[in-house]
């Protein structure tokens, strides 16, 4: 049989349980076990160990998800000065840890949907112990079904599902109504706290490119830093010269 989050999918008779086997042992297989590598100077606390400290106590959990989302947390959390303490295998998920916050921040830019679960388990023991979680997930703009007329223009709207109280300070945040849906880790992750009897915040935002620039990084910024994420109050793009022609 397979797992899904929320509900368990079993074949109708038993003849087919092996199949169903057989399916799983070839995925894993084909996607290798997934497991944490720790950033860290063999002569002082290992990260893994400081963060067993704030495990101990109340933290927050923030999980931003998104193409290329990478580079833009990576510039803008506490002006760029802040560097992950792990990452996993699949080299697309890497969590950073913030003491002073009581912050643990994981950035996700998977795109293999066979991936959302294995992550979201080896999230798990950060998402059951956190006072609060939430997600922010990049969508593309066109994806957004019933958008209103005042949105249209926007080159970024946010929605959120299952709101935290970070978004009553933030007069552009709306629900997010069906037929809409967040996939991804960061509905995997919100699932396993519902699942598990715990609230979660859903945030979608919605842009109308995948780059993200100043105008479009805006609402952003401030949606992580009503979550308290320390981060810059701006965020500048800037752009490579690929030739030296001109015209």
């Amino acid at each position: 049989m397979s797992l899904n989050f929320g509900e368990i999918v079993e074949p109708s008779t038993r003849a087919f349980w092996d199949d169903y086997d057989e399916e799983a042992a070839e995925e894993e297989s084909t996607f290798g076990t997934l497991e944490w590598i720790w950033y860290h100077n063999q002569e002082e606390s290992t990260d893994e160990q400081e963060m067993q400290k704030t495990l101990q106590h109340p933290f927050d959990f923030v999980l931003i998800e998104g193409q290329k989302v990478g580079g833009f947390v990576g510039k803008v959390l506490q002006n760029g000065q802040c560097k992950p303490v792990c990452q996993l295998s699949c080299g697309t998920v890497s969590v950073f840890h913030l003491p002073a916050e009581k912050l643990l921040l994981c950035v996700s830019e998977e795109l293999e949907p066979n991936l959302f679960g294995p992550i979201t388990q080896k999230l798990s023991r950060w998402l059951e112990a956190a006072e609060t979680v939430s997600t922010v997930s990049l969508q593309p703009a066109v994806l957004y079904k019933g958008l209103a007329e005042h949105e249209q223009e926007k080159v970024c709207f946010i929605k959120v599902l299952g709101g935290s109280g970070a978004e009553s300070s933030l007069a552009d945040v709306g629900p997010l109504e069906a037929p809409n849906v967040i996939t991804g880790v960061a509905a995997g992750a919100a699932s396993y706290r519902k699942f598990s009897g715990k609230p979660a915040a859903i945030y979608g935002c919605y842009l109308d490119s995948v780059i993200l620039d100043s105008v479009s990084s805006a609402p952003i910024l401030r949606l992580l830093k009503a979550l308290r994420v320390p981060c810059a109050d701006r965020y500048e793009l800037k752009f490579k010269a690929s030739s030296n022609l001109y015209m």
